[in-house]
């Protein structure tokens, strides 16, 4: 599971030594602004005054101090069953009140919102349209964070403690999401990554009020009669408008092989589809293009494939795309994948 005071600790110009004459504010924070606890509020970090050896031990001693103290905050539980990272970014905004000077937010979190403008629930993970319209959302509802003037880091994004890891394309796409509000929110400068440090997992008390879960778009199976049909989202596969197979997509692609070989196929047909965005002739190119990649890394894996179409968004697997003129991005994603369908003795 993801060590968050680690990984806090890991970030830059966050040794004590480079906090000297400024103010410490530290916090947990779930599913609300106002829920926000500070653990550590508006603490002064007074210069050390003497020699190296003197300077070093008191450095010391203040990075086990609030090594201890990020433990205390990441072992709280929760009051609400929900996560709000806008509403921890607003909260921590407000803690700076009016004073002048470098102003710096820095957020350990995976990124998985589930409540508000944000809520990732029903996201596809996959498509720069679908990003722009959440950042829109949230700046029409009023819950976009004031950040002006602010640095922000973001760690963590994407690493989940258990459940289902996302592929990297779709770690690429929730990366890029709150680039996109950070910037949108006015920061200064935004720092968005993945990386998170890990400890083992082991056994806690369980939250009164589990968080509804965020859940990333899967490989699927489903039979009817000699045909099996194993259906893979566009953004396990691949990055937005590409057809080239992302590092991840090989890890599925391992599976999917071995399972058509399990399968003992007599037949193996591929296809790419697409969703209604965009023409039909450039949505047929693409998801032939990402059909003939699939292709050539199942026969990489010993898989011989019969033959491979593209299609656009003709055969939607999601229906509707659109609600009274505001577009499903989750049905989109849905609609962006490929196809590989088996056919079996009788």
């Amino acid at each position: 599971m993801p060590d968050w005071t680690s990984t806090l600790l890991s970030v830059r110009e966050l040794a004590p030594s480079a906090w000297e004459g400024n103010t410490v504010s530290v916090a947990g924070f779930d599913g609300t602004r106002a829920t926000v606890s500070w653990g550590v509020d508006r603490a002064y970090v007074a210069p050390v005054k003497g020699n190296d050896t003197l300077k070093k031990d008191m450095w010391s001693g203040r990075s086990s101090c609030l090594e201890q103290r990020l433990r205390q905050v990441a072992a709280e539980m929760p009051s609400v069953g929900r996560t709000d990272v806008l509403g921890a970014l607003a909260a921590a905004h407000d803690q700076f009140g009016s004073q002048d000077g470098r102003r710096r937010i820095v957020v350990a979190t995976d990124g998985l919102v589930n409540t508000g403008c944000a809520d990732l629930r029903g996201a596809g993970f996959d498509g720069a349209a679908e990003i722009k319209a959440m950042v829109q959302r949230c700046s029409e509802s009023g819950e976009l964070p004031d950040l002006s003037g602010t640095e922000v880091n973001l760690v963590g994004i994407g690493r989940t403690a258990g459940g289902t890891a996302p592929s990297s394309p779709q770690t690429a796409w929730l990366t890029t999401l709150w680039a996109s509000i950070c910037e949108a929110a006015g920061a200064s400068s935004c720092e968005v990554t993945a990386g998170a440090r890990v400890r083992p997992a082991e056994k806690t008390p369980q939250a009164a009020k589990p968080e509804p879960e965020v859940v990333f778009p899967a490989v699927a199976e489903r039979r009817s009669g000699r045909n099996t049909t194993i259906s893979l989202p566009g953004s396990v596969l691949f990055a937005t408008d590409r057809a080239e197979l992302s590092r991840s997509a090989h890890s599925a692609l391992d599976d999917v092989a071995r399972r058509i070989t399990d399968l003992d196929p007599i037949s193996v047909t591929i296809s790419g589809h697409t969703d209604s965005r965009g023409s039909e002739e450039s949505g047929r190119q693409l998801s032939l293009a990402r059909a003939k990649s699939v292709r050539s890394a199942l026969s990489e894996r010993g898989i011989t494939v019969k033959s491979v179409r593209g299609y656009s968004d003709d055969r939607p697997s999601c229906t509707p795309e659109y609600h009274d003129g505001r577009p499903d991005h989750a049905a989109m994603a849905c609609n962006r994948r490929v196809e590989i369908a088996v056919t079996v003795r009788g």
